[in-house]
Parts: structure tokens; sequence; C-alpha cells
């Protein structure tokens, strides 16, 4: 059986972590479906948003596969480099991600969810970094990627103790968007959110997420630099001129990603 499943409906992909028996943990099979899945969505034109979530009622994800951790690998640098998740440490994916969140969702489950731009949860799920706890480290976006976003007091309770905050301390503490009151209400939200970026230019989206991530260390001169050429390419693109015609004619833009 597939540990991710991939879909894609209309301009949305679905990526499902696929492993409910044991709460989604993430072992080197999902890695690599993970891998596949998150290139596929990168690189087909036709899809413009992604939604990721976990199957079965209990988890996102609750992280690493711990059993296949202890079975061993060769060396350390093998299980920290070779057989790390590609969103991890993907810094050129422009495409929006949401993700879907109910039940646990720790250790790697919360590095996933870091990867994603908007986070919308139901009130039961739970957010933490567990790896110290089984004497281990988080990876690029449980670590670096939380202290970034979420206020630093925050992060480092979180980095620090391995304690899981539920639902409503994560939204007050800015590490989700959205909370829903049930798991059925989960996709259908994750959906709507999807169909408001839909609303806008894919091309408008993607590059507004670029200058956001590329320019997170720059220099203010280097940011407006990089601002500037990105304005270029929008100010000139099919879907800008688009934007334009449809506003004057006071309909709904007509948009073609490119």
């Amino acid at each position: 059986m597939s540990a991710v499943i991939y879909e894609k409906k209309g301009r949305v992909a679905y990526i499902t972590l696929n492993r409910p028996e044991v709460l989604n943990a993430i072992n080197t099979q999902m890695k690599k479906e993970l891998n596949e899945a998150w290139m596929d969505f990168k690189n087909d034109p036709e899809v413009w948003v992604g939604i990721m979530t976990g199957a079965g009622d209990r988890a996102f994800s609750a992280g690493g596969d711990i059993a296949e951790v202890a079975g061993g690998y060769a060396s350390g640098a093998e299980m920290g480099k070779e057989f790390e998740v590609l969103a991890f440490t993907d810094m050129t994916m422009w495409k929006p991600l949401i993700a879907a969140v109910h039940g646990w969702c720790v250790g790697g489950g919360l590095d996933l969810i870091m990867a994603c731009d908007i986070r919308i949860a139901t009130a039961k799920a739970k957010f933490g970094l567990a790896e110290p706890k089984v004497g281990r480290i988080g990876s690029y976006p449980g670590l670096f990627k939380l202290a970034d976003q979420v206020p630093y007091a925050a992060a480092m309770e979180l980095i620090l103790t391995g304690d899981p905050v539920d639902a409503d301390r994560a939204l007050a503490m800015g590490l989700i968007n959205q909370v829903v009151a049930t798991r059925e209400e989960l996709m259908p939200a994750a959906e709507k959110m999807a169909e408001r970026i839909l609303a806008c230019a894919p091309l408008a989206v993607r590059v507004s997420k670029e200058l956001v991530t590329r320019g997170f260390d720059m220099p203010v001169p280097a940011r407006l630099d990089l601002l500037m050429e990105r304005k270029a390419f929008i100010n000139e693109s099919q879907d800008g001129a688009e934007g334009a015609r449809a506003f004057a004619e006071k309909r709904k833009p007509r948009w073609t990603g490119k």
C-alpha cells in the first residue's frame, strides 16, 4: 500500500500521508513517496495549490518512524541527509501549500506543516517537537523555520521541552491560521482556503511567495532590487494584462498562469 496518496482535482493537488495504523509515522518509504509527490506538484503547470493532510482519525503525523530508527542506519549522516524529506529543505517551492491537520502533529509532522504556507487544524489537534524526548533533534523547519515564524519564547518552549500544545495555543502563538471544530469541517475549510488563493493570479501568488522566501535574509536594497525585477516580470505577463482587462470590464479574470 502506498505510504502517500497523491491526487489532483482541478487546480488542486492533494498529498495525504497514508500510514494511519502507525499515526502516519514517516518511514523511508513515505519519505521517498513524499519527495516524488512534492516534485510532481512543484513541476506540474496544471496544479496551482496543494493541500497536505493525514489519513485516519488519530494523527496528521506523529513524526519519524521510531521503530525504523531503532533498527539502525549505516551512519548518522545517512539518517540525517540521504533520507531527509525534500519538503523540509526545498527553498524553491513557490506554489502555495495548505496543511489540514487533525490529531497529533509532532516531530517530523510539525516539520511538514512548517513547510506549508497556511495551516488549518481541528480543535483536538496537538503540536510539538518530541525529538528531545527520544534523544534526537528536529529538522530544518521544526528548528529554524519555527523560530523564524513564531515568537522566540514560544518556539523555544516547543524546541526545548518536547511538550505539545493544543490548537488554541498554536493559534494564539501564530503557528496555525484557523481552528475548526470537527474533522468533518477540516477539508472543506482547507478547500475554501484553496479557492480563495485560486481566485488570484497564480503567477502573482507564486512570485509573492518567492519574494518573501528569497528576501527573508536580504538587506533592504537587495530586497528592493529583487522586487522591481519580479514586478517587471508580473507586469509583462499575460495574467497581468488579463487582470487589468477584467477589472475594466467588470468581470472575473480568466487566469492562465502565463
